[in-house]
């Protein structure tokens, strides 16, 4: 199991990551598994970069991360691997209950965009707006 980290200091699912790789976002979230879901609910973390996602029986989901840096931010210690459970149809981080995951790749192109202080407009780092998926070259 692992330690409670600063979920500000963790990239969230739907902004652009400021690393390449493969990544597990988790979205439509709420804080208890009866919850009455109104709206969407919120967007939990994008999990990364990551080696692998493994799903056990529809019980766990089991991640090892790339490096020991990465792991420190989601696992507050360098354990690489980090376990995941299910709690019926809701996977559960940090004490909070996702209904939706995804696993997905992002490219280098598609990080983070460093600030721009010479542009009139700047650029877009979100990728979606809350619980709407845009495509990765709808701001292009």
């Amino acid at each position: 199991m692992h330690t409670l980290t600063d979920i500000t200091a963790t990239p969230v699912y739907g902004i652009r990551p400021g690393k390449p790789g493969l990544y597990l976002g988790l979205f439509h979230g709420r804080d208890t598994p009866d919850q009455a879901m109104n709206e969407w609910g919120f967007d939990g973390p994008a999990i990364g970069p990551l080696r692998y996602v493994h799903t056990t029986y529809a019980c766990e989901v089991r991640v090892e991360f790339i490096s020991p840096t990465d792991a420190q931010l989601f696992t507050g210690t360098h354990d690489m691997v980090m376990e995941l459970n299910i709690n019926g149809d809701l996977l559960c981080f940090e004490g909070k209950l996702y209904g939706d995951w995804t696993v997905y790749w992002v490219t280098p192109e598609e990080c983070h965009r460093p600030l721009d202080s010479f542009r009139q407009n700047t650029r877009v780092n979100g990728l979606r707006k809350q619980a709407k998926p845009r495509s990765w070259d709808e701001d292009k």
